[in-house]
């Protein structure tokens, strides 16, 4: 029985990630964090025009190709298999600090508008990014990958017109 559940398991593929959960810490304003049930039809240039902090799950079990650099963590060697999420704040003006929690480790992050564009093909979704060349984190915004819990990313930023934007590549969450 247990070697049968074992072979299901290893037939079944990886299993997928999620985000489980986030919180603004610090802000101006009056955010929340919002969890999305899909992907959005775009983000950028005032999609949102809301505080909040906004997550979704974007792509689960792909596989890499090639290894991939990105700007926080990694690299992540060819033949990983990764899961994808995004985190907006297309704010309204004012800073923002607060944290994402996924289920399963960060391997890394794309905060700048090359190595979003690099991960753009891996997301699998229909999302349209508006305003290509100012997506990521501008000078004075950062995120962090928690020294104390690698499943959960830290950002500090502020948020205008377009907003804030970045990527997170999770690994395969723990099997229960």
């Amino acid at each position: 029985m247990i070697r049968a559940l074992a072979l299901a398991l290893l037939g079944a593929g990886p299993a997928p990630a999620h985000v489980l959960d986030g919180q603004i810490t610090a802000q101006d304003g009056a955010g929340r964090f919002v969890l999305l049930d899909e992907p959005p039809l775009a983000v950028g240039q005032d999609i949102f025009d809301s505080p909040d902090l906004i997550a979704f799950d974007e792509a689960q079990g792909v596989a890499l190709s090639d290894p991939l650099r990105l700007d926080l963590g990694g690299p992540i060697p060819a033949g990983a298999i990764v899961s994808l999420h995004s985190l907006v704040f297309d704010g309204t003006g004012g800073r923002q600090r607060g944290w994402v929690l996924f289920d399963a480790p960060i391997l890394g992050v794309a905060t700048t508008p090359d190595s979003l564009a690099a991960t753009d093909g891996l997301a699998g979704v229909a999302t349209l990014f508006l305003g290509h060349e100012l997506r990521g984190l501008e000078q004075g915004d950062s995120a962090w990958i928690d020294a104390a819990d690698p499943r959960r990313l830290w950002v500090d930023w502020a948020g205008s017109s377009p907003g804030d934007h970045l990527r997170v590549l999770t690994g395969a969450p723990p099997l229960m």
